[in-house]
This record gives C-alpha cells, sequence and structure tokens, in this order.
C-alpha cells in the first residue's frame, strides 16, 4: 500500500478489493457501513472521497458506483499518479451532447500537471467551436481531452463546462449585470455565441484547466 493512506483508509480500500474480488461489483454505502463498523454513511462517504482524491477510486453517481483503479504497476508510480476520470463528452458547438454522466475509464496524469487542484474531471471534446482557444498553449480540438475543475471560480474570458438545458457545452465566458454570454473562439464562422438571462436555470459546472492529446 501507498504510504499515503491512512490505516483506515488502506482498510476501505481492501474491504472494497475484497468485495469485488467475491462479488464482482463494488459494496453499496449500507454494506460498507456495516463491514467498517462505521456508525454513519457520511463518515464511509468521506473515506471514499480522501481514496478518489489520492486516484485509487472512482466514484459515479449510478448505484454501487465505485471503481477501482488498475494498480497494476509498481505501487510507487501511484505517488506522483492522479486518476482522473473521463465521464463523458463536451460539446464544443451546439450544446446537443446531453450531460449525462458515463464512466469512459481514468487519465492517470502526473500530479504535478494539475498541481494541488482538486475535484478534476475529465471530458471528450465535440466539435469545433472552441478549436482557436488555447489552454497552456494547447487548442481546444475535437477528440481531445479537457480537464475541468469542478466548482473553481471563473473570470471573464476563462473557458469553462456549462450544461444549458441540460446539454454540456464548452465555451467562454463573460457575465454582466443581467446577463451572461457564453461564446465561441472558433475559425468556422457558423458558431454563435449563446446570450443567458443571469437567473436561468443553466449552471457553470467547472473551468477548463488542461487540454490533453488524445491519440486514439
Amino acid at each position: 500500500m501507498d504510504g499515503n493512506l491512512t490505516n483506515k483508509q488502506e482498510k476501505v480500500l481492501r474491504v472494497i478489493r475484497d468485495f469485488y474480488l467475491e462479488n464482482g461489483n463494488a459494496p453499496s454505502l449500507s454494506e460498507l457501513q456495516g463491514m467498517l463498523n462505521i456508525t454513519t454513511k457520511r463518515g464511509v462517504v468521506s473515506h471514499l472521497e480522501a481514496l478518489e482524491k489520492k486516484g485509487y477510486i472512482i466514484r459515479t453517481s449510478e448505484p454501487r458506483g465505485i471503481q477501482i483503479v488498475d494498480n497494476t504497476e509498481e505501487d510507487v508510480l501511484y505517488e506522483y499518479l492522479v486518476g482522473i476520470p473521463i465521464l463523458g463528452y463536451a460539446n464544443a458547438g451546439t450544446p446537443l451532447v446531453l450531460a449525462e454522466e458515463e464512466n469512459l475509464g481514468i487519465l492517470q496524469l502526473d500530479k504535478s500537471l494539475v498541481g494541488n487542484k482538486e475535484n478534476l474531471f475529465s471530458l471528450i471534446v465535440k466539435g469545433d467551436s472552441m478549436n482557436m482557444r488555447e489552454i497552456e498553449g494547447k487548442n481546444i480540438e475535437e477528440g481531445q481531452y479537457i480537464v475541468i475543475q469542478k466548482d473553481a471560480e471563473f473570470e471573464d474570458g476563462d473557458a469553462v463546462l456549462a450544461i444549458v438545458d441540460g446539454s454540456a457545452t464548452v465555451k467562454n465566458i463573460k457575465k454582466s449585470e443581467d446577463m451572461v454570454i457564453l461564446y465561441p473562439q472558433s475559425n468556422n464562422p457558423i458558431h454563435k455565441p449563446i446570450y443567458l438571462d443571469i437567473n436561468s436555470n443553466s449552471m457553470i459546472n467547472g473551468k477548463v484547466i488542461k487540454v490533453l492529446d488524445n491519440p486514439n
């Protein structure tokens, strides 16, 4: 085990792994609570959050939605790597891709690439409305991975993930007193800004902090 884990976290991870081996799926929160003799489900969740932050598991919104990060390589690697779940697609165009959480695997990143940032997830870009926008010198192009910091603070001009009418879209953002403008940055003139009332039900779900090449 990585010394980065507390004794309790090691036990939680071991219980999850053993349950997987015996049952072929993850334990529920109630089952973990009983097996670990923890008084509240919130206590279980706090351990799961710590394991996810350290890259040992990912969690989804599905029942029994705990997945163990592949740990077949030398454990020492995990001192330097963080696992970031790929949760679906984000549209760089008209927001038509439904914002449905999926499990498309895990990106393994050197921790130095994301620093001490927390609450990270990634998406695959569809469309070209942001193909002229650079993040750390790399353009947001179709097929690439973008890393999102959920609930991060953002400023005018930042690239963000927005949920508009239940669909996910990546755009630059600008706010005024009564309006939010989500605008493209593309060499394709078909793409136009989206204008939202400041009190609309649309949601900014995170800030794009990194773009990664997808070799597939």
